[in-house]
């Protein structure tokens, strides 16, 4: 009896043996999983989808992240597949239906593969009305308050080594000692901070109704009161943006990184009190991100367009989603050294007729192959 015959996308996203193939590609997985391919190619697509899926899960997740949450995260991805798709037709359509799809991919599909990526969808809505970082309780607690009245810039070093750059205007308060489980900092204007690693204490900067929590990594925030918005920029590493509600008490500082709306580098949070909302994206201007060790040559001969993509995704440590099957049989030669990362997407879409669209923090190329 042939057990797979009537799955669908979302059984195979949550078969255990699946998830094994993708996620270890041991070579009796391997062997299994390609020959019943070659059994039955009417699933073709529906497996090709589901290991894109997963893939995109496993490959966020490599660092800390028990295997327990990697299911929690991989059962909203179903969830969420399953309620897009029941949602009526006219709720379906949606300025970002793209205009050229490859193989076709059912929208849900990438919007579900942002959710398990993301950690929380694109948007969700707040319940509090604005108001100042400062009205935080610091029971108990002396503060210390730093406020750049300069013009120029001005760097406050804090005790456990951590640098923050403070905007013109900008208002920071901290303890002069942090406690012994958390660091907590409250912020009103522009800053950009640079946080030491601490794994045991994590670093939580309250500005308007927002609160970044980190371990070690650099961001921008961007939280001036009675502003239209509030916005939270990583440069490197990853930070979870939650409700200021859901880590008011102390029970919730720790372990509650896949409950918040996660960043990683090159990705910003926008909040839009009057529209009640959190929104996903990428950065306006995507940068590099520095390894230690290697530095991506990006001058291409005759290159797939599959292992570009893959090479780009890593050098801006960004998501990349693509048909790599399709994508591999389309050569490129270019050199992308000068352009920003949304140049080089324009130029490697206009030598293959394909097109680009970010959706919820990540980029989905759209193409229709070479062959």
């Amino acid at each position: 009896m042939n057990l797979y015959h009537d799955y669908c996308l979302e059984d195979f996203v949550l078969d255990a043996r699946f998830q094994q193939w993708v996620r270890h590609q041991q070579p009796e997985d391997v062997a299994f999983w390609e020959g019943y391919l070659a059994k039955n190619p009417h699933q073709a697509q529906e497996i090709k989808q589901a290991k894109t899926l997963l893939s995109s899960v496993y490959r966020r997740y490599q660092s800390p992240i028990s295997d327990v949450e990697i299911q929690l995260e991989i059962q909203k991805l179903v969830e969420k597949a399953r309620a897009e798709k029941e949602k009526p037709a006219i709720e379906s359509t949606d300025e970002v239906t793209p205009t050229v799809r490859f193989q076709p991919v059912s929208k849900w599909i990438w919007r579900a593969a942002a959710v398990v990526v993301l950690g929380l969808g694109i948007r969700f809505l707040l319940t509090q009305s604005p108001q100042s970082a400062y009205q935080q309780s610091t029971a108990g607690q002396q503060l210390v308050e730093k406020i750049n009245e300069s013009n120029s810039p001005q760097s406050v070093l804090l005790s456990d080594g951590s640098k923050i750059t403070l905007q013109p205007k900008a208002r920071l308060s901290y303890p002069a000692s942090f406690q012994k489980d958390h660091r907590k900092v409250y912020l009103s204007g522009v800053a950009f901070f640079e946080v030491s690693k601490d794994s045991k204490r994590p670093f939580l900067v309250y500005a308007n109704d927002l609160v970044t929590k980190v371990l070690g990594t650099s961001f921008l925030v961007n939280a001036q009161e009675g502003a239209s918005k509030t916005i939270v920029e990583v440069r490197e590493g990853r930070v979870s943006v939650f409700k200021k509600l859901d880590i008011e008490t102390q029970k919730n500082l720790i372990g509650q990184e896949s409950k918040g709306v996660v960043l990683t580098a090159n990705q910003k949070l926008v909040f839009e009190p009057e529209a009640n909302q959190l929104i996903k994206t990428l950065s306006e201007t995507p940068q590099m991100v520095a390894t230690a060790n290697e530095s991506p040559s990006l001058s291409f001969h005759n290159a797939p367009v599959s292992e570009v993509l893959k090479t780009l995704e890593k050098a801006y440590q960004v998501d990349i989603l693509f048909d790599e099957d399709l994508l591999s049989d389309c050569p490129l030669t270019a050199t992308l050294t000068n352009q920003s990362l949304y140049e080089k997407l324009t130029i490697i879409c206009e030598a293959i007729e394909a097109h680009y669209e970010v959706i919820d923090g990540q980029i989905v190329v759209h193409s229709k192959g070479c062959k």
